[in-house]
């Protein structure tokens, strides 16, 4: 067994691969074609390996978030971690838990994360202390197998911003809906903003939304924004479950 957790380097084989191409572009850019194109070509490939390497180190992937100053949980919760991967917000609030539990449902993709696995995220519970008050299992966050209102907080972190508009509304709509009332949801994203360019390349960035963008869907969709920090480019949302999902606008005839 690892004496120190690691919770994956998320799209590490993608950003390589597009790196490396692009680098390779350059280099023939240079030798054949234009100089200045192809060091301005190379040197993107290389700001996109440089923004990788600094976002991964600044998310401190060799150790469990840290939720604290965050949630303020009395210990006793069941909790949701939906798209859990190798456990690092899973286990990191189980730390805060006493007789609480985490469930993480992950569809395990190891082309997102390389090695994503429940037995690693099990591996990393065991190693930080937590393996009693954890589960791993299957699941998909569009489709949460788990009945209305079994929990009491939900998390999320990094997972919507790889799904398309609608596929977002549809998991806020099953994390609401496994809520229970006046339960809590705490989102963790990457922001549109100018740190977030910097850290996630264009690559990334197009798909990020900003921090008044996902306040408005969470409010569309049946949450209310009750607290807000921001660290590193990350937006988190702690937000409460309101007793009915605000209706959807209907198209008028004009």
């Amino acid at each position: 067994m690892r004496h120190k957790p690691h919770y994956g380097y998320y799209a590490l084989p993608v950003v390589c691969s597009l790196s490396e191409a692009v680098i390779a572009l350059g280099i023939l850019t240079y030798l054949l074609i234009s100089k200045l194109l192809g060091m301005l070509l190379t040197a993107f490939g290389a700001y996109t390996l440089a923004a990788y390497a600094l976002s991964m180190l600044l998310l401190h992937q060799d150790r469990a978030a840290e939720f604290s100053d965050i949630l303020e949980l009395k210990g006793d919760e069941l909790v949701l971690d939906a798209g859990c991967g190798l456990g690092k917000v899973a286990i990191g609030v189980a730390k805060n838990l006493k007789s609480g539990r985490v469930v993480g449902i992950d569809i395990w993709d190891r082309r997102e994360i390389p090695g994503n696995s429940p037995e690693k995220a099990y591996e990393n519970a065991e190693i930080e202390g937590v393996a009693d008050r954890v589960e791993f299992r299957y699941g998909n966050v569009l489709a949460i197998p788990f009945p209305d209102e079994t929990f009491d907080l939900v998390t999320c972190g990094s997972v919507l911003n790889n799904l398309s508009d609608e596929e977002k509304v549809k998991a806020l709509r099953e994390m609401h809906r496994v809520l229970k009332p006046g339960g809590r949801f705490l989102l963790i994203e990457p922001l549109r903003n100018l740190r977030g360019l910097f850290l996630f390349t264009p690559f990334g960035f197009w798909k990020l939304l900003s921090r008044r963008e996902w306040e408005k869907l969470l409010k569309e969709q049946g949450f209310a924004v009750v607290d807000y920090h921001c660290c590193d480019g990350m937006g988190f949302f702690v937000c409460e479950k309101l007793s009915l999902i605000a209706p959807q606008k209907e198209a008028r005839l004009l």
